[in-house]
């Protein structure tokens, strides 16, 4: 990897481009000219619509996903293309757009929705496809009510079959470098996808295969069945020891837990450590665990701004307000070319629907992975939903040799977080210092930094 100093760094991965750029896209139909509620021009060239995913026969698709395409305010023609997945399951991305990495964002509140720029999206260095998958997702739908039951498996499918229908629809773009980020639930979308891309090879619609590059996970599960998500048998684990390391519970509990529960922390099926696991649970009463150092703020509040336009994030006990209300608003809905309420229902933050996680552990598929993309494991460290600490030891198991060992990576000459790097084709993990479940939107400046530094092949 190339190397640059912090300055430099700096310079090149916060600086803000208001270009505007017009695409040469193949679907002029899903060109949004404008924003209700946005009084500036758009900051650079923006498409929102549907595309298929399903094979049957064009004239009887029935299941489509709604995407939105921002162009780089840099150099859309050869900057690279990312595609964001929200995680949850069932979550929008378009929480992604407007709360922490698109070019516009909006606040909290549901009386004064505000949409401002944003100095810090993801957009500046890359063009970015924020997806709202699987069917059923946001504005994402299907005319067969039966693939709202779908699982791990038909969503990367899905994805992969977006991504063919895109780079067809937008062949401009098809050699563009490509990458695929996502957070949460997504760190089993974003690698099953690119497993899928893996193993497809040349594809059926004649275009090159797929330019994928690599792929970073912020506070990501790594399967159902391992790590700090699902009901994996590290989980209680992680999270006992990610509470006593940030001073929610006493040393004299965790003691306590150590001894009833053995030094692992594993034998949480014994009646003295169950019992001991409820005291720890009750500590938590009250927190929000996607940054136990944020409020927990009634819904309701206006919570994403202080008054220097600075976000504060978004609370498990609060609600997405501002954009829950933007989002069903019929003139933003016709602006963005998705079906009304009255053919679609309400757009919701998180879909209900039965979606089965049928990925026990993606440990076995991510050596495959390695040996051929570059891949970075990030986590904002103050997350109690997925700590880092679950991430750390689920890297540090597949067992490559450490080329640096955690240290520090900085911006504006301040620690922002640490990392890990392994001498397996750049494979990372890296620590967001003071930011919570979804890094981008706790800590925006230090969230852009590592993720231009990663496409543009920079060391942390």
């Amino acid at each position: 990897m190339m190397m640059m100093s912090t300055a430099q760094a700096a310079t090149i991965l916060l600086a803000f481009s208001a270009t505007f750029f017009v695409a040469r896209s193949a679907i002029p139909e899903h060109l949004v000219s404008s924003l209700p509620g946005f009084d500036k021009p758009l900051p650079s060239g923006q498409y929102s619509g549907y595309l298929p995913v399903d094979t049957a026969p064009a004239s009887k698709h029935y299941r489509f996903l709604h995407y939105w395409f921002s162009e780089s305010l840099n150099d859309p023609k050869t900057d690279p293309i990312v595609l964001w997945l929200t995680g949850g399951p069932g979550c929008s991305s378009m929480a992604g757009y407007f709360l922490e990495l698109g070019p516009i964002l909006t606040n909290a509140s549901t009386s004064d929705v505000q949409l401002l720029a944003n100095p810090y999206t993801w957009c500046q260095n890359a063009s970015v496809i924020f997806l709202e998958s699987p069917a059923g997702v946001g504005f994402s739908y299907s005319t067969n009510k039966n693939d709202y039951n779908t699982n791990d498996t038909r969503t990367a499918e899905d994805n992969y079959q977006f991504l063919l229908n895109f780079f067809e629809a937008y062949p401009e773009y098809a050699k563009n470098d490509f990458y695929i980020a996502g957070e949460s639930y997504a760190g089993i979308y974003v690698p099953t996808l690119a497993d899928v891309i893996n193993k497809a090879g040349t594809p059926s619609n004649g275009l090159a295969p797929i330019n994928l590059k690599g792929f970073l996970v912020g506070n990501g599960c790594v399967g159902n069945k391992v790590g700090g998500c699902g009901v994996s048998p590290q989980s209680i684990p992680i999270a006992i020891k990610f509470l006593f390391g940030h001073g929610i519970m006493s040393e004299k509990l965790y003691d306590q837990l150590l001894e009833a529960c053995g030094p692992s922390l594993n034998k949480t099926a014994t009646t003295a450590c169950s019992k001991l696991i409820h005291s720890y649970m009750n500590l938590t009463n009250g927190i929000n665990v996607y940054n136990i150092y944020e409020p927990c703020i009634p819904s309701g509040d206006d919570i994403f701004w202080t008054t220097s336009n600075q976000m504060v994030g978004y609370t498990e006990c609060g609600s997405p307000g501002g954009l829950l209300t933007y989002m069903n608003e019929a003139e933003v809905r016709e602006a963005i070319h998705v079906k009304s309420e009255a053919e679609l229902g309400k757009w919701e933050f998180c879909a209900s629907f039965n979606y089965t996680g049928n990925t026990d552990s993606l440990l076995d598929v991510y050596p495959h992975l390695i040996e051929k993309y570059r891949i970075l494991i990030y986590s904002g460290d103050v997350d109690a939903c997925v700590p880092y600490i679950g991430s750390e030891e689920w890297t540090s198991s597949l067992g490559y040799k450490v080329k640096e060992e955690w240290r520090p990576w900085m911006l504006d000459d301040q620690i922002a977080g640490y990392v890990t790097e392994y001498d397996a084709n750049g494979f990372t993990f890296a620590t967001i210092k003071g930011a919570g479940h979804q890094a981008p939107l706790y800590k925006p400046p230090q969230s852009l930094a590592m993720f231009a530094r990663f496409i543009a092949n920079v060391d942390l």
